[in-house]
């Protein structure tokens, strides 16, 4: 395995460890897509028996990041595009209940730290600096979803946005690499900021349909293997 057990810092249960061990190697790339995981090596490395391992596969397998297959081996799940669409769907129709939640909690604070967070990511979109771009990006939408408060809608969409970062990794795509892609994301958001000021929450509900549907647009003509990018 190229990949070593994580200490997590909350006392777990040996099955918890495992999980999110394995779970941060999947997000990671450190385990690929496709790859077969073998229960006794990952026994062998936190000295345990098959029992918590095979706890921790089927947790994994039933948020699907896991393939258990009729052979009974298990594989890193491979997402194709198609599946891919179908999260992007998912992503876009849970944000719009996301953002009308949040919209009704945030206060004078929360909105000028979002205020700060769109300025720092217009600084990235200046410089053309897509990695950091992206980053800041996605911790924009996750501090918009946390103010919806509700924990199980947070973890449903933070688990499928891993699902799809998995598939950009594997697939070398980079989203905003094309100028026009970077442009017109950086113009949503600097709208998703103006409609958050002024509570609007169904011009706001709009553009998030709008936002997620480009998105996937953007990543379904480039295909596999395109979008790459390596620097600015």
């Amino acid at each position: 395995m190229d990949w070593k057990p994580v200490s997590f810092q909350v006392p777990a249960t040996l099955s918890e460890t495992i999980y999110q061990s394995l779970k941060k190697a999947l997000l990671d790339g450190d385990i690929k897509p496709g790859q077969r995981l073998q229960e006794k090596e990952i026994a062998a490395l936190f000295s345990t028996s098959s029992t918590p391992v095979r706890e921790a596969f089927f947790r994994l397998a039933a948020e699907k990041f896991l393939v258990i297959n009729a052979r009974k081996e298990v594989l890193a799940q491979d997402t194709t595009l198609e599946e891919v669409r179908e999260l992007y769907e998912i992503v876009r129709t849970l944000d719009i209940l996301a953002v009308r939640r949040a919209l009704s909690r945030m206060t004078p604070g929360d909105v000028e730290e979002l205020r700060e967070m769109t300025g720092e990511l217009g600084r990235f979109h200046d410089a053309d600096d897509h990695a950091n771009y992206l980053e800041q990006n996605l911790c924009i939408h996750d501090r918009i979803w946390r103010h919806a408060g509700s924990a199980a809608l947070y973890d449903t969409l933070a688990e499928v946005m891993a699902k799809i970062r998995i598939f950009h990794r594997k697939n070398g795509f980079l989203p905003f690499a094309a100028r026009p892609a970077l442009e017109k994301s950086f113009g949503d958001h600097l709208e998703i900021l103006r409609f958050v000021e002024a509570r609007d929450v169904k011009r706001l509900e709009k553009l998030i349909e709008a936002h997620w549907g480009e998105e996937f647009s953007v990543e379904r003509e480039a295909g596999p293997g395109e979008g790459k990018t390596t620097g600015r």
